[in-house]
C-alpha cells in the first residue's frame, strides 16, 4: 500500500516493494457466483455463435480527485492522485487478447457450440456495417466520473483480438468506461446490424470486454484554520493510498449476446457481466514513488493530459510488472472468467 500526506501542497511518500504474490486456494469459481445475466436468456438454445468483438482494456493510469472544501480563499481546492502501471504495451496487450480469444473459442467448443469462422463473418454484408461503425484497435481512451468528493479518473488501453473492431454498444458502465466513444451515433447500425447479421447467419453475435485494473485507490481531503492574533490562517489537506488489487473488474467485463432468438429484432438479446472483481493471483509487481507530487486541481485536465501525454505523463506512484509473468496470470485467470461466462451462456434456460 502507497499512503501519501498532503500538508498544505506538499505530497509525502513512502514507498514499498510489492514482490511475488502468493496464490490463494479458494475454491473453484462458480458461475452462479460470479457471473451476473441482466437480460435473460444467454445464447438460448443455439449451437453456432459468431464473435463479432473481443478486446482487452487496461486501466493503465487510474486517479482520483478529493476536495478539502469550500472555505475563504481555498474555495472548492481539491488534489488529484494519479497511479500508473509500467510495462504493459500494445504487443503485451495483443497477445494478451489473442490468447484470452483462442482459449474463449476452445470452450466454447468444448461445450458443443460452433464458431463461426471470422472469414464468413468478414463475408457477411452487415458484419462489414459493423466493422465500420466500430472503433479501430488500439485505441487510447479517458474516463471521468463522480464530483470532486468522489471523482474517479483513468487512461485505458483497447486493444482487440484477431483484428476485430472494438464494439462498446451494450458494453460501457458507470465506472470503467462510462463513454462510447462516440459510436451512439452510430447506434442503428450496430443495434439493427447486429440483429440482422444473427438472423442471417444464424448464429448470436457476441461481443466480448475483459477488463483488467492493478490497483484500488482511497483518498480524503479536509481543511483547517488557526488564529493567530488578528490573523486567521486557513489550509488544506490530503491523504491519499493506493493498494495492489490485480483483477479483472466487475461491470466491466462482460459479454453482450445479440440476436440469440434470430428474429432479426433488436430486442432480442443478452447480458452477461462480472457481479464482483475476479482476482489475478501470482503477478510480480513493484512499487516506487513518482514525480507527481503536487495537488492538481481539476482532475479530468488531469486526465485529458494523462491521454495525451501517453505513458510518459508523470504520476504520484509507479506498479510496475514482469510482461512474461502477466501474460502468464492474466491469461490465467482471464480464461477462468471466459470459461464460466462459457457455463452461465449455454446453461439452458439461463435467468
Amino acid at each position: 500500500m502507497f499512503k501519501t500526506g498532503l500538508i498544505p501542497f506538499a505530497l509525502l511518500f513512502t514507498s514499498v516493494h510489492l514482490g511475488a504474490q502468493t496464490p490463494a486456494s479458494p475454491p473453484p469459481p462458480s458461475a452462479a457466483e460470479y457471473i451476473k445475466i441482466q437480460e435473460a436468456g444467454g445464447i438460448g438454445a443455439n449451437k453456432r455463435v459468431a464473435i463479432s468483438s473481443f478486446f482487452v482494456q487496461f486501466v493503465r493510469d487510474q486517479g482520483i480527485e478529493r476536495s478539502a472544501g469550500s472555505f475563504g480563499m481555498f474555495q472548492a481546492q481539491s488534489a488529484t492522485y494519479f497511479t500508473q502501471t509500467r510495462g504493459v504495451d500494445v504487443a503485451l496487450l495483443q497477445t494478451l487478447a489473442d490468447k484470452l480469444y483462442d482459449g474463449f473459442v476452445a470452450d466454447l467448443k468444448a461445450a458443443g457450440v460452433e464458431v463461426v469462422p471470422q472469414s464468413e463473418l468478414d463475408a457477411n454484408p452487415n458484419y462489414q456495417e459493423i466493422r465500420k461503425a466500430g472503433t479501430a484497435s488500439p485505441f487510447i481512451d479517458n474516463v471521468e466520473t463522480g464530483v470532486r468528493k468522489d471523482k474517479h479518473m483513468a487512461v485505458n488501453m483497447l486493444v482487440s483480438a484477431k483484428g476485430l473492431p472494438i464494439v462498446l454498444n451494450g458494453l460501457i458502465d458507470k465506472k470503467w468506461l462510462p463513454g462510447d466513444n462516440g459510436q451512439s451515433m452510430r447506434g442503428m447500425t450496430l443495434v439493427l446490424g447486429s440483429a440482422t447479421a444473427a438472423k442471417t447467419l444464424q448464429a448470436p453475435l457476441l461481443a466480448v470486454r475483459m477488463t483488467v485494473s492493478m490497483i484500488e485507490q482511497k483518498g480524503k481531503g479536509w481543511g483547517s484554520s488557526a488564529q493567530y492574533g488578528n490573523m486567521i490562517l486557513k489550509s488544506a489537506s490530503w491523504e491519499f493510498e493506493t493498494d495492489p488489487l490485480p483483477r479483472f473488474v466487475e461491470e466491466g467485463t462482460a459479454v453482450f449476446v445479440n440476436g440469440p432468438n434470430l428474429s432479426g429484432l433488436p430486442s432480442s438479446r443478452s447480458l452477461l457481466t462480472l457481479s464482483k472483481p475476479f482476482p489475478v493471483p501470482g503477478l510480480e509487481l513493484s512499487g516506487v514513488k513518482g514525480e507527481g507530487a503536487s495537488a492538481r486541481g481539476s482532475g479530468l485536465l488531469g486526465a485529458l493530459a494523462r491521454g495525451a501525454q501517453g505513458a510518459d505523463a508523470p504520476a504520484d506512484a509507479y506498479i510496475d510488472i514482469q510482461p512474461a509473468n502477466f501474460t502468464a496470470q492474466v491469461t490465467k485467470s482471464g480464461s477462468q472468467v471466459l470459461g464460466l461466462f462459457v457455463q452461465a451462456m449455454t446453461t439452458q434456460g439461463a435467468k
